[in-house]
């Protein structure tokens, strides 16, 4: 159950494309990868239980993996999952920083870098 009113899921959701779109102009491709799982986030705030499905595709950059995913506290923050090979296919990426949805472009690219190591 989506619990904020501040920004609707639609929304939060469009900027997570957004942000799979900086992955995209900083040099990352996008991967046909059949996963052998469903990716499923969940995330406890206030003993709320978020859960979501994704389908978001998986990046790959540098000859690492990238995916763009998030976590729930008092406000919705995205979070660029990373990994090898193995770690996309075993669904054992690690969380990057996780960082607000509200940011500007600019800030938005800033912290996708520093996700991706180029800052």
């Amino acid at each position: 159950m989506w619990q904020y009113k501040e920004i609707t899921r639609e929304e939060f959701e469009r900027i997570k494309d957004k942000v799979e779109s900086i992955i995209i102009k900083l040099g990352g491709s996008a991967c046909d990868i059949s996963l052998p799982y469903t990716d499923k986030i969940t995330s406890v705030y206030a003993e709320n239980e978020i859960t979501l499905i994704s389908t978001r595709p998986a990046y790959k950059y540098n000859g690492e993996y990238y995916r763009v995913s998030e976590v729930c506290f008092k406000r919705p923050f995205i979070v660029i999952e990373f990994g090898d090979y193995n770690d996309l296919i075993n669904n054992t990426m690690v969380d990057s920083e996780p960082f607000p949805y509200d940011l500007s472009e600019a800030m938005l690219e800033n912290e996708v870098k520093y996700s991706l190591g180029i800052l």
